[in-house]
């Protein structure tokens, strides 16, 4: 890098782009250096290495010039550029490299949405191609954190130009310097390990109401980018020409996926969705679009599925040849009437799994796996019978809006969690009704096996063995004095109460979910209110695994699938005993009664 023949090579590449037709191109945050040898080029700084500063032209083509042909003020620059951008020591290689620009005159940044995987590190790139100072500060999630965060930099005044406008606050998690115009600033951090939806926002006074975005940590990383929606109205039998039609309106899509909820039409209308989806390697990959009406796929301009006309919710696939990297993608839809839906999906190759790319899953068709899916419409929805993995006495319990969970009433445990479909009733209702029935949804989430209470004296003393109710046995497991209640069933939705005795103590276990299968926020709360004269050295045991790690924010993560928070008056033990670890609460009394309050989220 930097020899004659390079640095000639580089300038043949920058010299067509100065002047003629140069406003016509995008500032990629570019400047005007100048070169010993007289010399002028318009390109912005990619990276700094060794002995040499990488540019880039306003037309991609990048290369390298020697740090010491530059002049005395483009170094200073330099100098600055790399207080803003560099590294950490220590940080090491990034797992991801993300770039956000900010949209000159507009304040904004041009993406609303990125996705990053659970603890990886991440470089993230501002590119400010505006005329004013930006930032980007990454908050806790939470609605309105970041205008918290916002509010709390603004209160800085005369000092906020030196401290980057970049508050000390509690919900803040990551803050990049400032850039200044037509520069950039890089941030450098360890992404949460807990998944979610993390506020990002520009803090500089009076940014922050327009100049905002959301970092999803996600196990499933979006291969979508960049995608928008434009909307047209009209009536429709065939997919139109869309470039003759004049449309109503374009935006960024909001949950960075496939999705009709960007728009509030119901009836007579249209909407295209462009974006880029970064193929992670060569093969050939299956897409499948199901949709009522009309919808068409494109990858990099070219039709691969034509699912055109008026029809009801039915699906199509196509299969394209694809190279790694990234490929422009184009799914056109309209609606006549009556229902509405638009489902896409890929299949990676060699794979059987197909994966989501919008944000609804694929619809059943009106057939669940045998037929007799059981479905929470108004109200819980309760299945008592043989469940796989919740025993012979198990409760089923799905709530309106795709969440469930399996009961085992022989140990008074939440045995199971899930998304989707409920339960599948045929194997029961038809025939001699025999064997276990799994749930039919997915994402299943396992509840710690055995009694969820037990007198724990030692340290090393063993959790009491799980009840298995032999045949016809009508006893509770005297051993450890449990004894099943029953449930009672709450407010408009019917939510189950499951109660029980465990010696003295009576118990009421009650779930209830918040948010909906179609949403990304999903989250379990449960309330355990214990009632009875104080138990010496009494637990409850929330967890089981081969991993559990107290994260930021007291959350716990069970096998990197699974966060539990806890309110409660007993702080949380972590413990190591036969080869796994234990999350033990311990129980606190006070007036003859404990309360420990419980979050559960999917990761």
């Amino acid at each position: 890098m930097g020899s004659i023949k390079t640095l000639f090579s580089f300038y043949i590449l920058f010299i067509p782009i100065a002047g003629i037709g140069q406003d016509k191109i995008e500032d990629p945050g570019a400047r005007t250096w100048s070169h010993s040898d007289g010399r002028k080029i318009k390109a912005g700084i990619v990276d700094v290495v060794d002995k040499n500063v990488i540019l880039k032209a306003p037309n991609g083509k990048s290369g390298p010039v020697e740090l010491a042909k530059l002049s005395k003020e483009d170094q200073e620059y330099i100098a600055k550029w790399l207080q803003n951008n560099a590294a950490p020591k220590g940080f090491g290689k990034p797992d991801t490299i993300i770039e956000i620009t900010t949209l000159k005159g507009e304040m904004k940044y041009n993406k609303p949405i990125i996705t990053v995987y659970p603890g990886k590190k991440i470089k993230l790139i501002l590119r400010n191609q505006d005329d004013m100072h930006h930032n980007l500060a990454i908050t806790k999630p939470g609605k309105g954190k970041d205008m918290k965060v916002a509010q709390e930099a603004w209160k800085l005044g005369v000092d906020g130009f030196a401290k980057h406008w970049i508050p000390k606050h509690p919900d803040l998690l990551f803050g990049s310097k400032m850039a200044d115009p037509h520069s950039s600033s890089t941030l450098y951090f360890t992404a949460p390990k807990r998944t979610g939806q993390y506020p990002y926002v520009c803090t500089l006074p009076g940014h922050a109401q327009v100049m905002r975005g959301t970092m999803i940590v996600s196990k499933e990383v979006n291969p979508l980018s960049e995608l928008t929606f434009t909307l047209f109205k009209g009536s429709w039998k065939k997919i139109p020409d869309w470039n003759q039609i004049e449309p109503s309106g374009t935006d960024h899509v909001p949950s960075g996926k496939f999705d009709l909820s960007c728009t509030k039409e119901k009836d007579s209308f249209g909407i295209v969705f462009r974006g880029n989806i970064e193929v992670p390697k060569s093969g050939d990959y299956i897409f499948t679009v199901s949709s009522d009406d009309g919808s068409r796929l494109l990858i990099d301009r070219k039709i691969v599925i034509d699912h055109d006309g008026i029809h009801g919710d039915s699906p199509k696939s196509g299969k394209v040849k694809l190279e790694k990297g990234s490929h422009h993608i184009e799914v056109q839809y309209f609606e006549g009437s009556g229902e509405e839906s638009l489902y896409v999906g890929w299949k990676m190759p060699g794979s059987k799994k197909e994966t989501p790319l919008s944000v609804n899953r694929r619809p059943s068709g009106g057939n669940s796996p045998s037929g007799q899916l059981l479905v929470a419409e108004e109200e819980a929805r309760i299945y008592r019978n043989f469940i796989q993995g919740a025993g012979s006495r198990a409760i089923g319990v799905g709530y309106p809006g795709g969440l469930n969970l399996a009961y085992d009433a022989n140990n008074m445990r939440i045995a199971m969690l899930w998304l989707g479909d409920f339960i599948d009733a045929k194997r029961h209702w038809n025939g001699r009704g025999q064997g276990y029935q799994p749930p039919a949804g997915e994402s299943v989430i396992n509840g710690p096996p055995g009694v969820p209470f037990a007198t724990i004296n030692d340290s090393n003393e063993s959790w009491p063995d799980s009840f298995i109710r032999k045949e016809n046995a009508q006893l509770p497991p005297i051993k450890e004095g449990y004894l099943f209640k029953g449930y009672k069933l709450t407010g408009e939705e019917r939510i189950p109460t499951f109660r029980y005795t465990f010696g003295a103590l009576s118990i009421e276990d009650m779930p209830s979910p918040q948010g909906s299968y179609e949403s990304s926020d999903i989250t379990f709360n449960r309330s355990i209110k214990i009632k009875g004269k104080p138990v010496k050295n009494l637990y409850f045991r929330a967890a089981v695994g081969q991993s559990i790690e107290l994260t930021d924010n007291d959350t716990y993560l069970i096998d990197d699938n699974t966060a539990l928070t806890f309110k409660s008056e007993g702080k949380p033990v972590i413990r190591e005993i036969e080869g796994k670890k234990e999350l033990l609460i311990p129980i606190k009394f006070g007036n003859d009664s404990a309360l420990i309050e419980q979050t559960i989220n999917w990761q």
